[in-house]
């Protein structure tokens, strides 16, 4: 009786809440996605451009439906396509939740989201797995969450995961509104450099990840890197032309 209740006391001070776990790489396990097919964590995190993983369960009375719309409104304000410069993954963290629930919100939430003409399933796949798995990925991203047996609902944040191209987590994107400029960036940031035109990466570079607001902001130094190497180029080319015309008067 004693041991029950101190297992319960501990599970109700488990706080929910994200413990970042930057630069490292997601669990390997077994999971199902809508076509019924097992499938390996490692073979969806680490394809060779950015994942942006989220976890939800498909019984959530509100939360998991702001996030996931959250991230499909920022991302529809990019230029970023799917299947071309990102990949998307959303993990069920229920072990209740079926293939048929997946497959229904998978279907829904593409149908929203904008650049994805040539996008398949497969781009954006919807897992569900059991408990050990579901536990090894949420301990792997440092996502923790709990079950409240007296709202029968779990608790947990709201936060979506940019994994880099090798599958190793390379930001974090809090709230159910995450600005557009935040999310392009956290995924161009990913790639690499893999991804994105000439003036995103140079707007990499103006814009510097402030840990404690958990935003880009504009970065100074950044920008006058660029404006002296913009200036250096211009004031080279100058003296370019001055010198060809001096020696064609000569």
């Amino acid at each position: 009786m004693i041991a029950a209740l101190l297992v319960a006391a501990a599970a109700v001070a488990e706080p929910v809440d994200v413990v970042e776990r930057l630069g490292e790489r997601v669990a390997d396990a077994p999971f199902m996605d809508t076509a019924a097919n097992h499938v390996q964590l490692r073979d969806l995190s680490a394809r060779g451009k950015p994942v942006l993983l989220t976890l939800i369960y498909f019984d959530c009375p509100m939360l998991c439906s702001l996030v996931q719309q959250g991230v499909i409104r920022a991302l529809n304000q990019t230029d970023l396509k799917l299947g071309e410069d990102y990949y998307g993954l959303t993990v069920s963290f229920s072990p209740k939740d079926l293939v048929a629930e997946a497959r229904l919100r998978q279907g829904g939430y593409l149908q929203t989201l904008k650049n994805a003409a040539k996008a398949r399933p497969a781009d954006w796949p919807y897992l569900t797995g059991g408990e050990r798995a579901i536990r090894a990925l949420a301990d792997s991203v440092g996502f923790h969450y709990r079950w409240d047996s007296e709202a029968q609902q779990f608790e947990h944040p709201a936060v979506s995961v940019v994994l880099g191209p090798d599958g190793k987590i390379s930001r974090y994107l809090y709230g159910i509104e995450i600005a557009p400029r935040d999310m392009k960036l956290a995924l161009l940031e990913a790639a690499q450099g893999r991804a994105g035109t000439t003036l995103d990466r140079v707007l990499l570079r103006c814009f510097k990840y402030d840990p404690a607001s958990r935003k880009y902001h504009f970065y100074v130094m950044g920008a006058l890197r660029i404006g002296s190497g913009a200036f250096a180029v211009a004031l080279a080319a100058l003296l370019g032309v001055l010198w060809w015309r001096e020696r064609h008067k000569a």
